[in-house]
């Protein structure tokens, strides 16, 4: 699981009922369904304390700082010194020293840290929920609501309690420990071209990812296994493993989705387990079918596990059982294919803002209104998000998906697995971005370069045009998930939450059934046939699109159960610290 929580107390030592706290946090952070967890490691000295909740094997430690995640550098690096290096990997760093704490992210974010800082302690945290949990009190910030309508996430900047903040991508926030004053450093992402013949540009982008791939080396491929699609990204890192290091015989592909996408030849599902035959490492698949435990502990366990930074749920309809299974066949992590490589052509802002789910409610004709009239916050696009003077678009585009896209929605994801094991994205090394921020439009546009690197690359198994889960639009019209939610969004505490008038205008969009499915199906059979540019226009100037009402629906039914969760996670404090001193004084006679 790997999710950690570091604390500094400004005037006195933490003492040895901190230590049992911290270890009450980690249990209330593993989920339900995992019956034998991995070991926590919490440490407390002085005025330092952290907890690592179920470590899978992706944490060093030196003195009081720690690292969390993996090192795609080529030699030993030195990590544990304030301000002196800042590696290229997938990480979560806490280093500390007399003077000075600092907190670093990696180079995209792909771990979100979270910070607390008050007059008497700072924190620092992988997990929104181990926070308030340690604070005893949660304050909830209703700028989120906007960006939870609109996106399905928690947007570019905030976090479900308005004293959090979360530190941006690529960025280094240092605690001075006398004067106790935060200062954040971030490095920019910039897209600057750089003139090269294309077999020039190939041979970076190649290097880079070889480069990278070649420090697997150290993994432990009996504890390690490699999700695998019929696409690109998870493929390009599988090929190039064997290009590299060899492939492993201890290397293990896993792809999930439906029972039977097994079967259609043209699915994620069965060209993945062609692709793994022909390159000869074991496959496994794993259902994704909805689990046959009530709907409710499905979603519950969903919003546990996510801290409902996403609405993402078709993957996850199994009840978490896939990653449960993972754990308890001893598997440490996953590696991932997320990527940066470049987004699909776009004609607009509105399309380019699509392209990332950055979208805001003015741009959706069933949200537009929504926020003067229930009084929400306003909602408008961060200054650091928007395109910058001289920017070029499509560098623009491509900015915004590794500066928001990536930390907000992909890390999201990426929390998701944390609750049973760890994870990695080799695709997400500064290296390799790097190289494709020196890359023309042409060679970044829908993964242009990458895709003409994988089809090259032995053997030439067909790409899948159809992915193996469920629709989550399916999934959310069946009718045991329509009462769910009107059940929630129509009692009294959503009433209190949004106040009159709200729980209607939501409840009127939701459908059930599959007349309102085939419809959808038409439309869509209908829009695969119009060009992409002629969408965006439309969109831009005619036609602004709606947020599906079910879609919308479980967005609203996400934030209150959000909303009773994290109040619940204050609560529990008071029972900790109490439960902490009593075994405390019991230790000591």
């Amino acid at each position: 699981m790997s999710k950690v929580l570091y604390a500094c107390s400004r005037k006195s030592g933490f003492s040895y009922s901190t230590k049992e706290k911290l270890n009450e946090i980690c249990n209330q952070l593993v989920p339900d369904n995992i019956d034998a967890p991995k070991p926590h490691v919490v440490r407390v000295e002085d005025d330092l304390a952290y907890a690592v909740c179920m470590d899978s094997g992706a944490l060093q430690e030196s003195r009081m700082s720690l690292f969390l995640g993996f090192l795609y550098e080529k030699h030993k690096v030195r990590w544990d010194e304030p301000g002196k290096n800042y590696p290229d990997g997938n990480y979560a760093l806490f280093r500390v020293d007399e003077a000075e704490l600092e907190v670093v992210s990696d180079c995209v974010g792909t771990r979100t840290v979270w910070y607390y800082h008050d007059e008497e302690i700072f924190i620092a945290s992988t997990s929104q929920r181990a926070i308030i949990m340690f604070l005893g009190t949660f304050e909830f910030d209703e700028r989120v609501v906007p960006w939870m309508l609109s996106t399905g996430s928690l947007g570019p900047q905030f976090s479900w309690d308005k004293r959090i903040k979360r530190l941006p991508v690529d960025s280094s926030l240092s605690l001075d420990k006398k004067s106790w004053r935060t200062s954040v450093t971030q490095t920019p992402i910039n897209f600057s071209v750089v003139s090269r013949k294309r077999e020039g540009h190939k041979k970076l982008l190649t290097d880079a990812i070889s480069q990278t791939m070649e420090s697997l080396e150290s993994v432990d491929f009996e504890r390690w296994v490699l999700p695998l699609s019929g696409g690109y990204d998870s493929r390009g890192i599988l090929l190039s493993i064997k290009n590299t290091i060899g492939a492993p015989d201890n290397l293990k592909a896993i792809t999930w989705g439906l029972e039977k996408s097994q079967n259609e030849k043209d699915n994620d599902a069965y060209v993945a387990k062609e692709l793994a035959r022909s390159v000869g490492v074991q496959h496994k698949y794993y259902h994704t079918d909805i689990s046959p435990e009530p709907l409710e502990v499905v979603f519950d366990r969903f919003l546990f596990c996510s801290e409902g930074r996403v609405d993402h749920i078709a993957g996850y309809m199994d009840g978490m059982d896939i990653w449960k299974q993972l754990h308890d066949e001893g598997v440490n992590g996953v590696i991932r294919g997320d990527e940066g490589f470049g987004e699909y052509p776009a004609s607009s802002e509105l399309a380019v803002r699509h392209l990332a789910g950055c979208g805001l409610c003015s741009d959706y004709k069933n949200l537009s209104k929504v926020i003067n009239e229930f009084g929400f916050s306003p909602q408008e696009m961060p200054v650091e998000l928007r395109q910058k003077e001289g920017e070029a678009f499509y560098a623009w585009r491509d900015r915004l998906h590794q500066e928001y896209r990536i930390p907000t929605v992909l890390a999201a994801l990426s929390d998701i697995k944390y609750s049973y094991l760890e994870q990695i994205n080799p695709l997400l090394s500064r290296s390799v971005l790097d190289a494709v921020r020196s890359f023309p439009d042409n060679l970044r546009t829908d993964k242009h370069l990458l895709k003409n690197i994988v089809e090259s690359m032995e053997p030439r198994v067909p790409f899948a045009v159809k992915v193996a889960n469920a629709n989550p639009k399916d999934i959310l019209r069946g009718k045991a998930c329509v009462d769910l939610m009107r059940s929630e969004i129509s009692s009294n505490y959503s009433s209190d939450l949004f106040g009159p008038g709200f729980a209607d205008k939501i409840i009127s969009g939701i459908k059930v059934g599959e007349d309102e499915l085939r419809k959808r199906s038409m439309k869509g059979l209908v829009s695969s046939f119009v060009p992409i540019s002629i969408k965006n226009r439309l969109r831009d100037t005619v036609a602004r699109p709606s947020v599906d009402g079910n879609v919308l629906a479980f967005r609203v039914f996400m934030v209150i159960k959000m909303h009773k969760m994290l109040t619940s996670d204050s609560s529990k404090a008071a029972n900790l610290q109490y439960r902490a001193t009593d075994e405390a004084r019991a230790a000591t006679g």
